[in-house]
């Protein structure tokens, strides 16, 4: 069409244009459209925060989250004052989660830290916060070809105008897939380790950052190394991509 403020007009798409169009369209559809483009064709967007607990992620039906967390976490002590996920890793989120992870598909792990820094920006977390990913080992860094928690967090410190910060450090262990869920706790057990020379000021909010959450084992051991000795009120968050439904568990209507 023809721009009103200019002489030159555009001239109606030739027939091999519109073919090459219809060819993109069609072969690069199933990878190439961005996350929010692909979350829209399939209906899909994160959870309302009334689906889930703000103590521990876990899906939660009508009247189930009390001020002291849901049945999962009632007894628990969690470490951060606040967890936001986007949804239940499951469907199209896991798909998409496993994108990233098993085909280094870089941009979209970007995307899903986005959409997380605003949810957790939507939650109350302060503008300038520090983000911390998850750390991986190096040799699972060199197994898997990326740092896909590192590019999530990336992705959230562009949204609430942070900076990331590798303040972690783990030492290999196996897999938490690999071992059964009642080991999970004992193999991550002291596995962290706070980065030398380096803390948070108490007043700076801090968030970290994961992409899946399992049992919840690893991100609780992450977050009790990264907090320290600081003190009990300090402003630490947790904010990962999903969540992991609980066996047995059917999820609510409309969450």
């Amino acid at each position: 069409p023809a721009n009103p403020r200019s002489t030159i007009t555009v001239p109606a798409a030739s027939a091999l244009v519109r073919t090459l169009l219809a060819a993109e369209r069609y072969w690069l559809a199933p990878t190439a459209p961005p996350l929010r483009r692909r979350a829209a064709n399939a209906g899909w967007a994160p959870d309302v925060f009334d689906a889930f607990c703000n103590r521990c992620g876990r899906t939660t039906g009508p009247h189930e989250e009390t001020e002291f967390g849901c049945a999962g976490c009632a007894t628990e002590a969690p470490v951060w004052t606040r967890f936001v996920r986007l949804g239940e890793f499951d469907g199209d989120l896991r798909q998409w989660v496993h994108e990233v992870k098993f085909t280094r598909w870089r941009r979209q792990g970007l995307d899903h830290g986005c959409l997380l820094g605003e949810r957790l920006l939507e939650a109350g977390l302060p503008r300038g916060a520090v983000v911390v990913p998850m750390p991986t080992t190096v040799r699972r860094r060199i197994a898997r070809g990326i740092d896909h928690a590192a590019i999530v967090a990336r992705g959230v410190a562009e949204r609430v105008d942070g900076k990331v910060i590798r303040a972690l450090r783990r030492r290999h262990r196996p897999s938490q897939r690999a071992v059964t869920p009642g080991e999970r706790a004992r193999n991550v057990s002291g596995a962290f380790r706070r980065a030398k020379n380096w803390d948070f000021p108490l007043e700076t909010p801090v968030v970290l950052v994961d992409d899946v959450r399992t049992s919840g084992a690893t991100i609780d051991a992450a977050a009790r190394a990264l907090r320290g000795r600081r003190q009990a009120g300090a402003p630490l968050w947790a904010g990962v991509v999903g969540v992991a439904p609980e066996p047995g568990r059917r999820r609510a209507e409309g969450t």
